[in-house]
Parts: C-alpha cells; sequence; structure tokens
C-alpha cells in the first residue's frame, strides 16, 4: 500500500470496540469525609465544586473570558425573568453517553452534565451558578454559585446560605434550600426531575443562539429524538402567555414528581399538546377556582376577560408580600410578562 492508503476491513472481520473518552469526567463525590471516624458524616455534594471558577471546567482563560469548547452556550426560548439581569448559560454534555429523552417533557442528564448561568447587572458580572449530575440517583445533583470580584478576574465559591445585594446591588444569590425549591427536592415540592429547567425540548426547540434541539438531534446527543415535529399551540398571544407561563411558573407548578403537591395546577407545557385547550394551562387553571389562594380581588386562577380578578395576573403583580408569585428569586415587576399575561386573559372567550 503507498503512503496515506488504508485497509477496508472484511465482511466477516471483527472490529474492536469504539472507544470514548469524555473531555471531563464526573467530579469525584465521597459520601464521607476522608478523616471522618464516624460512619454516618456525609459531606454536602457542593464539595466536589472548586473554590474558585477559575479552577472549573467553564474557562480555559477567565481573564480572557474564553470558554473551552466542550462547554457550549444555549439560549432557552423563553427565559425566567431575572429582574432584568443579563444573563448567559452554558452547558456541557459528555460525549459519551446520550440524554436519556424516552420522556420528552423530562430529560434525564447523564452523570458529568454540567449547567452554567451567569449573571449581570448594568454589563458587570455578579455570579455564576453550577448545576452538576454527580450519581444516578434522582436527587444527585450538586448545586454552586460563585461571586466575581471587581476587577472580574476570578470569582470565588459562596456559602451554601447565599448572598444578598452582592456586590451592593439588588441581585441576590440563592442559598441552596432556594436552589432546591426551583430545580427539585425541596422538602415540600418544586422543580423538575431533570433539574436543568431551560434545557429542554419545548426551552430549545427554535433557531435561536446556541445549542438547540435540531442540533442535539442531528449530533446524535438523544436517546429518542422527537417523534414528530412540534410547537407551542394557538395564536402569537397564547403562544407568549403559555410560554411565559412554563418558564416562569411551570418548573414549580408541574405534574411531575418534584412538582407542588399542595395545589393540582399544571402550568408546565407538555411537548404533544397540539391545541391550547389540552394543555395544563387551560385544563388546570382558566375557569378554575384557586385552592390555597384567597383575596377579595381574586375570583378564580384564570378568569376569562378579567386580568385583574385572576390569581396568576393578580400575583404576578405583587411583591413583597405573601401574594408575590414567584415567591422567590424576583423582586422586581417584570412589566413585560405582565402585559403578555394580561392580553391573554383579556382575550379569553
Amino acid at each position: 500500500m503507498g503512503m496515506g492508503a488504508c485497509k477496508t476491513p472484511q465482511k466477516d472481520e471483527i472490529l474492536p470496540p469504539a472507544e470514548c473518552e469524555n473531555t471531563f469526567p464526573p467530579s469525584e463525590y465521597s459520601v464521607l469525609g476522608e478523616e471522618s471516624e464516624e460512619d454516618d458524616v456525609a459531606l454536602p455534594p457542593e464539595s466536589v465544586f472548586p473554590d474558585k471558577l477559575s479552577d472549573s471546567i467553564l474557562y480555559t482563560d477567565i481573564r480572557g473570558k474564553t470558554v473551552h469548547d466542550a462547554v457550549v452556550p444555549f439560549t432557552p426560548q423563553y427565559p425566567l425573568w431575572s429582574d432584568g439581569a443579563g444573563k448567559k448559560r452554558w452547558v456541557y454534555l459528555p460525549e459519551c453517553t446520550p440524554v436519556d429523552t424516552s420522556d420528552m417533557n423530562v430529560w434525564r442528564f447523564p452523570v458529568g452534565t454540567r449547567f452554567f448561568k451567569e449573571f449581570s447587572i448594568d454589563g458587570k458580572r455578579i455570579e455564576t451558578r453550577v448545576i452538576e449530575r454527580i450519581g444516578e440517583a434522582s436527587r444527585d445533583f450538586a448545586y454552586g454559585s460563585y461571586l466575581w470580584n471587581e476587577d472580574e478576574s476570578e470569582a470565588t465559591l459562596v456559602s451554601s446560605e447565599g448572598l444578598n445585594n452582592a456586590k451592593e446591588t439588588s441581585h441576590d444569590i440563592p442559598s441552596k434550600a432556594d436552589c432546591l425549591r426551583c430545580h427539585g427536592s425541596a422538602p415540600r415540592g418544586g422543580g423538575i426531575p431533570s433539574r436543568g429547567l431551560g434545557f429542554s425540548a419545548q426551552q430549545l426547540n427554535y433557531e435561536g443562539d446556541g445549542l438547540t434541539l435540531q442540533q442535539l438531534v442531528v449530533s446524535d446527543k438523544l436517546t429518542d429524538p422527537p417523534a414528530a415535529a412540534f410547537s407551542v399551540p394557538g395564536s402569537s398571544t397564547e403562544k407568549a402567555a403559555l410560554g411565559y407561563l412554563h418558564a416562569n411558573c411551570g418548573s414549580c407548578h408541574n405534574a411531575s414528581s418534584d412538582g407542588l403537591p399542595q395545589v393540582d395546577l399544571n402550568l408546565w407545557l407538555d411537548v404533544e399538546t397540539d391545541s391550547v385547550e389540552e394543555t395544563g394551562a387551560w385544563q388546570t387553571a382558566v375557569g378554575k377556582p384557586t385552592a390555597l389562594f384567597s383575596d377579595q380581588h381574586v375570583n378564580g386562577r384564570v378568569v376569562a376577560g378579567q386580568p385583574a380578578q385572576s390569581a396568576i395576573w393578580y400575583r404576578m403583580s405583587q411583591r413583597g408580600n405573601n401574594a408575590q408569585m414567584p415567591p422567590i428569586g424576583t423582586e422586581k415587576l417584570d412589566e413585560s410578562g405582565l402585559e403578555i399575561i394580561f392580553q391573554w386573559i383579556e382575550a379569553l372567550p
């Protein structure tokens, strides 16, 4: 054979199995402390995170803000309101194991998956959050937050208690307890089993910036690609409202094993819904009475044609009291979101 020629395998020739190596292995997590003298002393899962963000997998050059090629940016179709903070998001998906999408509405990520989200106020970096799947069990996730220094050359891991008014801004770094209330595993419910709230079929099913659902399908990153094309049902007004409720309310109000058990409200938007009337928002909110919330101005969860008498819109319009929704993660009204829900309810027959 000449230089550069390659041998074509014969039909009956057995080739060795292809080897695969992830760019980053899962963080090593030991349940017991190395110097523990007691068998039942457990380290918190967050012990897997380095003290400095520069020692994580996110950056190859933190001063130059050069992100590792294996850590890919993405943008959800319907973003969560965070008091107007600027946000960037990245994900690392282990190369050797696809995402389990046998349930297209609730993905199961391989061990070693990491999500990063950066928050900035007026163009200045404040916080970068990370979630990592550290084991196969449903609650094997670690949550951490890093606080950026003044010249943005480094960020340091914050304690599990969180930090209010970070860097003298109105931005609060959440406690671990608050992370669990939104993402899952909180004692009183809330969250989605995938824990990756903004990285889902519904959120990536558009031609957005960064990684999309179509790119995941083409690159064989999903065990079960969507059987057919899908989209959010309804008019532009209905799509905007259903998407907003999905992102801002559905992470707690959903029918999954982690959803809030106290009320039968489901605002998570499943991909199988072909009409507005089939959505959880329509079936559990429109024309339905409130279950726990009581106020003299409110007549039901969604009262057709009457936004101000609808608990969903009314509670979105509240801050700093027991009526506020969402109850955590925001101190400022989302005027754009309020208008989206107002227009939807006002147009309901």
